[in-house]
């Protein structure tokens, strides 16, 4: 009976974080947020995405889908700064921001696999760590109430691995190969960093469901 009712108290107590971390979530944002012009970048380079990927799939668009990928990284490297410099820095930036990064790099990855000789592996490293660190931040906000931020060696790893695809677009693997494997040492670091904070954020909400009944956590 004892045991019945901790697992009942547990089950109780996860139905609640998921309404809880949903009303969150509904919340967390405000309408007006989309027109900051620093969102309206991100935005933007979400658009440009369907466009670059169709243009790498013909060689004879090479050149254009190089410029259209050059665009998009200018955007992500302005968004940020244009965000901090107006006081706009926002719930909904600071969402939107990683997430378009990641689908831009993980299907841009995809893409060259396909047609200029990528190596699948590096496809393969690529979306898994996204796909952790999408967890990690989303543990992270259930447990936390916050958005987590980027981290800085996952800005430079978005920055090394761009630079390695455009010249994979450009010059095949010639070219690409040893930016792509210079690429891998930020690539490493962030994936450490994300790996850490999913551990930490994993172990808390853990020890925070064995808690005896009636009691509170500090802090």
């Amino acid at each position: 009976m004892p045991r019945r009712a901790t697992t009942v108290r547990r089950q109780g107590t996860d139905r609640l974080r998921r309404t809880d971390m949903s009303a969150r979530l509904r919340h967390a944002f405000r309408l007006r947020e989309v027109l900051y012009p620093a969102n309206l970048l991100t935005l933007a380079r979400l658009l440009m995405l369907p466009a670059a990927l169709h243009a790498m799939q013909r060689p004879d668009q090479r050149w254009r889908a190089l410029g259209i990928l050059g665009a998009a990284m200018f955007t992500d490297a302005i968004d940020g700064a244009v965000a901090r410099r107006r006081h706009e820095v926002s719930p909904l930036g600071k969402l939107l921001d990683p997430v378009a990064d990641k689908l831009m790099i993980d299907a841009t990855a995809v893409t060259l696999s396909r047609v200029r000789g990528f190596p699948w592996w590096a496809t393969a490293l690529i979306v898994g760590r996204d796909l952790a660190i999408l967890l990690g931040g989303l543990l992270i906000y259930r447990r936390r109430r916050v958005i987590a931020t980027a981290h800085p060696s996952g800005k430079a790893t978005t920055l090394a691995l761009t630079l390695a695809m455009l010249l994979y677009l450009a010059d095949g693997p010639r070219s690409g190969r040893p930016a792509l494997y210079a690429a891998m040492a930020p690539f490493a670091l962030s994936a450490f960093v994300y790996l850490r904070q999913l551990i930490q954020a994993t172990s808390e909400a853990s020890s925070s469901t064995t808690l005896p009944p009636g009691s509170a956590r500090k802090g």
